[in-house]
């Protein structure tokens, strides 16, 4: 335990100054579209950190905007096409803002076709052509109106056709925003993957204090509790999700990025060394709460009205759900097999250890925008889940099948267990 501790501050030492994988890196930018009666205006909403993570421009607010640059990239990424033709963009504005306090750069197009507007394409490649991760919210303003959410374009999808009378995003359309937030929220993933490996362990009271005992409990009682896990986890975070997305309370967006970060130490810390019977299940509800406020920043990006933005929760919260459902699926079944090996508490010591370098990685990030050496690991795991999945099986089952043996002065091989910590 010593040289795990030793490990964990050398390496935050080591690295932390340089660290900054923030807890959420993906960015997004919004697009409003207002169809006029002769063109068709398009307002870009860039946040600043990834436009300049992207472009290399190093834009600050009250600093100069290179408008010649800008051009270049909008000319180059951003264009709007019917059949063969294509629109002729202008930009008719250019200004620093601040969206859901977030600085960002505004850029107003104008695209003008001859004949005049009707169905169109919006071909978008600005920052996601380099940041894989980013979204690009696409919405329909009309005479001023709230925004109507129309679709995501990413990395993957680049196109979006557009209509006058294309229809809102459909709730089913959010829950596959909330599945992607999930599989793209490493400090989500994160945190949930540290409780969750505390489920098949149990605690245990004595003279020094709660500790966890060295037997895997049974597959019944971890499924009780994973299942109190989860519960606490979803009731926390829908609570929050849904206050904050109504702009009933507007939390500060650093710090709440900052707390998620943390909360993967507080549960990394409850996987060495128990805080009580159960502890899991209430840093689960808990930090929950925090977690729903970074997963509304989402849901406030799309500046929704009223009713679509409880249909948006709904949707979002359901992709959510499902996206957690598929991860306790996948992973339980086979958490469970490791556990009955000798070799799972220092299994879970290393995880633990590489969550808490993790949490201040994420912490310093979130204060110096800088990136982190962390990062290739969790985008290499996102590029090639199959193959990430495929080793995560083989460890657990090889854990679960590994017993320690050491040969006594007899000759006679014996089976010990591992202390416990």
């Amino acid at each position: 335990m010593r040289r795990l501790v030793m490990f964990i501050i050398a390496f935050v030492v080591l690295f932390g100054p340089a660290t900054a994988a923030q807890a959420h890196p993906v960015g997004t930018t919004g697009v409003l579209i207002d169809v006029k009666a002769e063109s068709v205006g398009l307002t870009l909403q860039l946040q600043l950190d990834q436009l300049n993570k992207a472009t290399g421009l190093g834009l600050a607010p009250g600093g100069s905007i290179p408008t010649e640059d800008i051009a270049r990239l909008i000319d180059d990424k951003v264009a709007l096409t019917a059949g063969d033709r294509t629109y002729t963009t202008t930009i008719a504005g250019l200004d620093y803002g601040s969206i859901n306090g977030t600085d960002a750069l505004i850029v107003n197009l104008t695209a003008v076709l001859p004949s005049g507007p009707g169905s169109f394409t919006l071909n978008y490649s600005l920052l996601t052509d380099v940041l894989t991760d980013h979204k690009v919210y696409v919405s329909r303003v009309v005479d001023g109106s709230e925004p109507e959410l129309l679709g995501v374009i990413s990395a993957t999808q680049s196109t979006l056709d557009i209509a006058v009378d294309s229809p809102k995003a459909s709730v089913g359309a959010m829950i596959g925003q909330g599945m992607h937030h999930i599989a793209d929220g490493y400090d989500h993933l994160m945190f949930l993957a540290v409780l969750l490996l505390s489920a098949p362990l149990v605690a245990k009271r004595s003279a020094a204090g709660w500790r966890w005992s060295p037997r895997a409990d049974s597959l019944r009682s971890s499924l009780k509790r994973i299942l109190a896990i989860v519960t606490a986890f979803t009731v926390g975070h829908s609570i929050t999700l849904l206050i904050v997305s109504l702009g009933w309370f507007t939390p500060p967006v650093r710090l709440v990025e900052t707390f998620v970060a943390l909360s993967i130490a507080a549960a990394a810390w409850n996987l060495v060394r128990p805080m009580f019977a159960h502890g899991e299940v209430l840093l689960a509800g808990v930090f929950g709460l925090v977690h729903g406020m970074a997963f509304a920043t989402t849901i406030l990006e799309l500046n929704l009205n009223v009713t679509d933005t409880l249909l948006a929760v709904l949707g979002f919260n359901i992709g959510i759900e499902l996206a957690q459902l598929i991860g306790v699926i996948l992973t339980v079944p086979l958490i469970h097999v490791a556990a009955t090996g000798n070799y799972y508490r220092p299994f879970c010591w290393v995880v633990a250890g590489l969550g808490i370098v993790a949490s201040a990685a994420w912490t310093v990030g979130i204060w110096t925008g800088t990136d982190s050496v962390l990062t290739p690991l969790f985008d290499g795991i996102a590029t090639y889940p199959l193959v990430s999945y495929v080793l995560f099986v083989t460890l657990m089952v090889l854990l679960g099948f590994a017993t320690p043996k050491i040969t006594g002065k007899t000759g006679v091989k014996t089976k010990v267990s591992t202390a416990v910590n």
